[in-house]
């Protein structure tokens, strides 16, 4: 990871609160970061970055999507400083509706015992200051090496492995199913064979995807279960590549968690997968528990 850089955005940089609404604690650090979401997805192009989330959170889908796209840009040391170390940018890989790239703006932090960086603005790649000390502007997040990575290959077999996903994630499972882990280890057999039919016909069925604690280990992707066979997904399979010839299908996502990941690769185009996913509650992050 790039050195002195946090991979935790709120502790990479602090967030200050601009709004007039009185708060104190961890209450005034909420607002601040729920003012940074706000005015980047007023920036932004315009997307469902809420979902149907009923936790509370602001803007959930976008405050993951920051969060694991500083990561992503921390592992691949793409967080440029000026010379003199006063300045900070970075990629957040999204666009304005004129199509110019959104980057974060960052100051050297003046107070001590706090984040290196102070958050100053969403700059546009037209920002006076972003040009002035950024002429080699920051580049985007990559998740993959070869645009053959983001096409799954149903040549190669598919191995499930059932413990973590029946034994642990049963309780993901639709509630018939999550009660009977028999009928469930049935169940997602006949849907990934089902869907490994249609990938051969549609090979975008498949989404790829991107999770940081599974690190560098090749493709990832996201593939439609039909538990219930009712024609549409009720989970999404995770699937890595595993050496030249195999997929290992190592656990299952509720849609909204599935989304949030897919999101950061592309935002998926897909009937399958979509902002509106069901929702997960009582994870600060959707895709914590993977």
């Amino acid at each position: 990871m790039t050195a002195g850089h946090d991979d935790r955005l709120r502790s990479f940089a602090f967030f200050s609160y601009r709004g007039t609404e009185e708060a104190e604690g961890p209450e005034l650090g909420r607002l601040a970061w729920a003012d940074a979401l706000e005015s980047l997805a007023s920036m932004a192009e315009h997307e469902d970055w809420a979902g149907p989330d009923d936790t509370g959170r602001p803007l959930p889908i976008l405050d993951s999507f920051l969060r694991y796209t500083h990561k992503r840009l921390v592992m691949e040391d793409k967080i440029v400083v000026t010379p003199d170390g006063e300045w900070a940018a970075w990629n957040t890989g999204l666009l304005t509706p004129h199509a110019e790239e959104v980057f974060g703006l960052f100051q050297r932090n003046r107070h001590e015992n706090a984040q290196h960086w102070f958050f100053l603005r969403w700059a546009s790649e037209s920002d006076r200051d972003l040009l002035r000390h950024f002429p080699d502007p920051p580049q985007m997040a990559e998740y993959v090496t070869s645009a053959s990575e983001l096409i799954y290959d149903w040549r190669r077999e598919l191995k499930l492995a059932y413990d973590h996903i029946i034994n642990d994630n049963l309780d993901r499972f639709p509630a018939d199913l999550a009660a009977q882990p028999l009928r469930a280890k049935q169940a997602l057999d006949s849907a990934v064979n089902l869907t490994l039919r249609r990938v051969r016909r549609n090979h975008k069925l498949v989404i790829p995807q991107w999770y940081p604690k599974f690190g560098e280990v090749g493709a990832q992707f996201l593939m439609p279960l039909d538990l219930t066979g009712d024609g549409s997904a009720d989970l999404a399979l995770v699937v890595s590549a595993v050496g030249e010839r195999a997929y290992r299908g190592h656990t299952v996502l509720t849609l909204e968690m599935a989304y949030t990941n897919a999101r950061l690769v592309a935002r998926p185009d897909s009937d399958w997968l979509t902002p509106n996913a069901a929702p997960v509650t009582g994870d600060s992050d959707v895709a914590a528990r993977i």
